[in-house]
């Protein structure tokens, strides 16, 4: 990331989004926010024929395709779930490293007693305001607050807003534990149970080990690796489930689900005409503090 601009991990992943709402049939998870989230040179890319057709094709969509299978299935997944804590009376939403999620735009005003806290670097954030004023006023239930993962922790960020610790929060999590060294996540997972009240839920995506992946898979792990790194910010952080069940539990967590890249695709992706799935490179985790 440069100084003055926003995440180009975030703003690829918004991209993906863009293309899968404006060109999939059926979208898995609709973003009609993202395209103009996104940065001009990927739009530019998405208004150009040739890109949108090889980037909707079988071939594509089988291979490569895995990283639209990956945005927007952790996406809809985060989202099932933040709507099942809320309809249980959560009203406190904490999106960490919330890139340029649409969250904001999409359902603030939809939902008017939650609170939502965007954290994030500040470059990616001042980028993002920038782009949601130009639709118009930011809800007065959106807070931003402003972190460098590898030198804060999240209790001290949220400590600095009205983030109340008494009352039950949900935590959505997704595209940065693979930046981050595990320990790290660790840590930050370690913050969250420290500030947050027990029932409070995170969900998050992570990435596993590629040495135990066959095929497609290990390439499309090994694609992603070099794509992230030729955009200045390379993948760090590999788990392996058990190890992480593991540690989590000693944070003062309940695993509530695992979801596999095989049961996203089961649960989202299952017997698409355009063949998208979820690579099995990553799973989404669904955790309680006890």
């Amino acid at each position: 990331m440069k100084d003055g601009q926003s995440s180009r991990t975030a703003e690829a992943a918004a991209a993906l989004r863009a293309n899968h709402f404006k060109n999939a049939e059926n979208p898995v998870f609709s973003d009609p926010f993202a395209f103009e989230l996104t940065s001009k040179g990927w739009q530019k890319l998405l208004k150009t024929p040739l890109t949108v057709k090889v980037m909707n094709s079988t071939v594509f969509n089988r291979t490569l395709g895995l990283l639209t299978g990956q945005v927007v299935g952790r996406s809809r997944y985060a989202e099932d779930l933040l709507q099942q804590a809320i309809q249980q009376g959560t009203q406190q939403y904490v999106l960490v490293g919330a890139g340029l999620d649409s969250f904001t735009l999409r359902q603030a005003q939809r939902y008017p007693n939650l609170k939502i806290f965007e954290v994030d670097h500040p470059d990616t954030q001042a980028a993002k305001q920038l782009k949601l004023k130009e639709f118009g006023d930011i809800p007065a239930n959106v807070e931003f607050v402003s972190i460098d993962f590898e030198k804060e922790s999240i209790a001290d960020a949220l400590a600095r807003s009205t983030f109340q610790q008494d009352q039950k929060a949900f935590f959505s999590w997704l595209g940065t534990t693979h930046y981050l060294e595990p320990q790290t996540t660790l840590h930050t997972l370690s913050s969250i149970a420290q500030i947050a009240s027990e029932g409070s839920e995170v969900v998050l995506d992570y990435s596993i080990d590629y040495r135990e992946l066959d095929g497609v898979e290990r390439f499309g792990s090994l694609f992603v690796s070099q794509f992230t790194r030729f955009l200045k910010e390379p993948l760090k952080g590999q788990f392996r489930p058990k190890d992480l069940h593991h540690a989590v539990n000693k944070l003062g967590y309940q695993v509530i689900e695992d979801l596999s890249g095989d049961g996203l695709s089961h649960r989202y992706f299952h017997q698409r005409p355009d063949h998208i799935r979820h690579t099995i490179a990553t799973h989404m985790l669904h955790l309680c503090l006890k």
